[in-house]
């Protein structure tokens, strides 16, 4: 799980998207907001967001585009008006931590296959004495479990945020429900590897990923109760052991763009410029003979055909060294996203599951 806000958002929602948006290589308390997914669990292998992978993707292409010379153009975010229901309250999201749209088409994993055998609460809207009726069941390794509509309510969002001027409750939606299964199957594998998390990493996460480890805080900004922030943070940090574990403490970061030139000059050229090269590539360089180690490189490569030296080097080479580094980043992402998804697609198969309602 992740505690996010997101604003000024299009009405269709791609993947799962986290606390905040950020841009590619190129609040008030009263604000209405819309409600989203959190962050996948690909995000957490190295303390990464969604609005990173946003980047990334940006940045491949980007990168692409540089084959032919062709730089990426930098958009604005399109401002759209907030959907009328969102607009009778604030809606403050704690996003289920899974990978819920990654994953797709899951062997054994039916939606509503059993609908017609259980009884739902019959209606999109609940009232208080509803929210402890069962929306949904799930077996996952023999045993079957029971959900009810405030468990899969409070597991992305706070009753309060759900509740409409006449004191009756939104009905969890199917994905909402799907998200709430997944998260458990892989909460009870991590508890199966043994995998437990203290405070002092509960905290570093906190800080990390929501930027303060105070739950106090937490919950008057995301309009919760402290214990429930406190459990967030608690599963997120478990998840993120749990994705280390499984795919590997990826050892590469998401590269941060040179600073543009002030005149826009691409060939404007500094010492600044080398040194963010250098420091890009790494073991690649070798400072003593100031030049490359291995021909066959990959900076090399991406080099051979534009002189570097250690003295100086233009913003347009670079941002020829950012893209290299982002080539990799992506690369290595794009292997850890698979291992994960033959992972917890192995866990998914598993489980049945039987939907009372599929709400939107």
């Amino acid at each position: 799980m992740g505690l996010i806000q997101k604003k000024d958002e299009k009405d269709e929602i791609d993947g799962i998207q986290i606390i905040e948006r950020g841009e590619g290589p190129n609040g008030d308390e009263d604000e209405k907001i819309d409600l989203v997914a959190g962050t996948s669990a690909e995000h957490i292998a190295a303390g990464t967001t969604a609005e990173e992978e946003d980047a990334r993707l940006e940045a491949q292409i980007a990168a692409d585009a540089a084959d032919e010379n062709l730089m990426p153009e930098e958009q604005d975010e399109d401002d759209s008006d907030a959907d009328d229901h969102a607009s009778k309250h604030k809606k403050t999201v704690i996003a289920a931590f899974v990978v819920t749209v990654v994953i797709a088409a899951v062997v054994g994993f039916f939606i509503g296959n059993g609908g017609f055998g259980g009884k739902g609460v019959g209606s999109a809207t609940l009232t208080e004495d509803q929210l402890d009726s069962t929306v949904a069941s799930y077996s996952y390794n023999g045993k079957k479990s029971d959900i009810t509509a405030r468990e899969a309510i409070e597991s992305q969002y706070s009753l309060d945020t759900v509740k409409d001027g006449d004191g009756n409750y939104t009905a969890p939606s199917a994905d909402v429900i799907l998200s709430y299964v997944r998260n458990k199957i892989l909460l009870d594998a991590a508890e199966d590897e043994g995998i437990t998390v203290s405070s002092k990493e509960m905290k570093k996460y906190a800080e990390d990923s929501i930027g303060t480890s105070d739950y106090d805080t937490m919950a008057k900004q995301y309009g919760v109760s402290k214990d429930q922030a406190k459990q967030i943070v608690r599963q997120s940090a478990t998840l993120q052991k749990l994705y280390k574990k499984k795919v590997g403490d990826s050892s590469a970061s998401m590269p941060t763009a040179p600073t543009e030139p002030a005149d826009g000059n691409e060939e404007t050229a500094s010492k600044d410029y080398a040194d963010y090269i250098i420091n890009l590539a790494g073991d690649e360089w070798d400072s003593s003979k100031g030049t490359w180690k291995d021909a066959d490189g990959t900076y090399a490569k991406a080099f051979a055909d534009d002189a570097f030296t250690a003295d100086s080097a233009t913003y347009k080479q670079a941002m020829t060294a950012y893209y290299t580094a982002y080539q990799q980043y992506s690369s290595q992402a794009s292997s850890a996203s698979s291992k994960w998804t033959e992972y917890a697609n192995g866990l998914y198969a598993k489980a049945n599951i039987s939907i009372y309602g599929l709400f939107a």
